[in-house]
């Protein structure tokens, strides 16, 4: 049964995101709780999934390889930054500004020229752009669309799309949600997966180029959507302070759906899993470089999508070490099979430096899915992950990203150790669920929908 509006259709639900949709782990749940609840669900994001099709419709902008590289592995804006000859229009509806004026003659000079004045050519207009924003703060929407070619293509399919909510996963979608929401006479929603503010603030550039661009288009987003959610409590309270919010952000945990799966004991190899994006900033040469210093019973898997030319160094990296009968790059899996998949492993391992807020306060999937998969965790001791791990008893924390710090940590774990661990992650996964996490979701959402909020509950699909 579907919720209607009026007698005519189902209520409609629109999802944007800067992701791969199909392998997007919380996009896809939005999506899939939605459509249980009987509305019709549409989600305009990138191409390149691996996962097969939910059943609701997925609509996608082709990106280069680069670009879907950057996509999967959360790259810095500053790595997704187009090339001055390159640089998107405005959306229809925005008057051309002096930047966008001196762009059309830019675009009218010979490339090979171009070639040689890029570079000095494309750092000023940076510079000028966000010094703009600086001065003006409504001038980030202006110069957020001028971020990314595939921003203005996200935004010219999904209008072609009418919705009765709008809901933007991440900072770089909600220019495109408010946008949206503005012309259709709709409500938006907004869900931030990470806190963009301090996503990369090791890095002094991103810091002083983008950080004000993103504060700015999340500032005026968060003021004018109906629900804001994200994915921590250290991030909400974040938020809350930094923009003043009335409230806190609702927390809605990445937990993976409830998969019942059968206590494993270890074998005679110990094996060690970290699954999720490779890329640098997630202390993965660390985590190699300890292996040397692990007790011979344990061998590391690292299984993700990453560039190529990464993925290289870290070979590299391996086989400069000797470490090649004991570290495995393993090809990603479908999201869909993550957790089965993890499942036959021993520990979760996840080092992570705390060099940001952002990291400070990190909830990430994979703490969630490889206590669904019934592992013994290894995880930073960061706030959010050592409160879990403690509350269930699930595993060992690595005090500092060294070598000797992981090695330590994974070294402190003998076999009925981490047999009790799995056995307690089994236990805690029949609460650390999607399931018990969704209803609110659902409820924030439909509130903000008139139609929604007047019709009974519907049966599932």
């Amino acid at each position: 049964m579907s919720i209607k509006v009026g007698a005519e259709r189902p209520l409609r639900i629109g999802l944007i995101s800067f992701s791969a949709i199909a392998d997007d782990p919380r996009v896809r749940r939005q999506g899939d709780l939605f459509w249980e609840h009987g509305w019709d669900v549409v989600a305009v994001g990138l191409s390149g999934a691996r996962s097969e099709s939910p059943a609701w419709l997925c609509l996608e902008v082709p990106a280069t390889d680069e670009e879907t590289a950057a996509a999967a592995v959360g790259a810095a804006p500053e790595t997704r930054d187009q090339a001055v000859g390159s640089i998107a229009p405005q959306p229809p509806t925005a008057p051309k500004s002096l930047l966008d004026r001196a762009l059309d003659v830019w675009r009218t000079l010979p490339e090979p020229l171009r070639r040689k004045l890029r570079s000095p050519a494309r750092s000023a207009l940076r510079i000028a752009d966000v010094a703009s924003v600086y001065l003006r703060e409504e001038r980030a929407t202006a110069s957020y669309w001028r971020i990314n070619d595939r921003y203005p293509l996200i935004y010219q399919l999904a209008s072609g799309q009418k919705a009765d909510i709008w809901l933007a996963n991440d900072w770089s979608a909600l220019p495109i949600v408010r946008k949206l929401a503005a012309e259709q006479g709709v409500p938006y929603a907004y869900d931030t997966h990470e806190l963009a503010v301090d996503e990369y603030a090791q890095s002094w550039r991103w810091r002083l180029i983008h950080r004000p661009v993103i504060a700015a288009v999340e500032r005026m987003g968060i003021a004018g959507a109906v629900a804001t959610s994200c994915v921590s409590q250290g991030i909400a309270d974040r938020l809350h302070e930094l923009y003043r919010l009335p409230e806190k952000p609702m927390l809605i945990r990445n937990m993976p759906r409830y998969q019942a799966h059968a206590f494993r004991p270890c074998g005679e190899t110990i094996e060690v899993l970290y699954h999720g994006i490779v890329y640098e900033g997630r202390g993965l040469e660390t985590c190699i470089d300890s292996v040397a210093l692990w007790r011979p019973e344990f061998r590391l898997t690292i299984r993700g999508p990453g560039p190529e030319d990464y993925l290289a160094g870290l070979r590299k990296r391996i086989e400069a070490a000797g470490l090649g009968g004991r570290v495995v790059l393993a090809p990603p899996v479908p999201m869909v099979e993550l957790v089965k998949e993890a499942a036959r492993f021993d520990i979760g391992l996840f080092a992570l430096p705390g060099h940001s807020q952002q990291n400070v306060h990190v909830l990430p999937n994979k703490f969630f899915e490889y206590t669904m998969a019934g592992l013994a965790l290894c995880v930073s001791d960061l706030p959010e992950m050592t409160a879990l791990l403690r509350q269930h008893d699930l595993g060992r924390l690595i005090p500092e990203v060294t070598p000797q710090a992981i090695a330590a940590a994974v070294n402190g774990f003998d076999r009925p150790a981490i047999d009790a661990c799995k056995a307690h992650a089994l236990a805690a996964a029949k609460l650390l669920n999607w399931e018990a996490e969704a209803d609110r979701l659902y409820a924030a959402i439909a509130q903000a929908v008139p139609a929604a909020g007047e019709a009974q509950q519907p049966a599932a699909r």
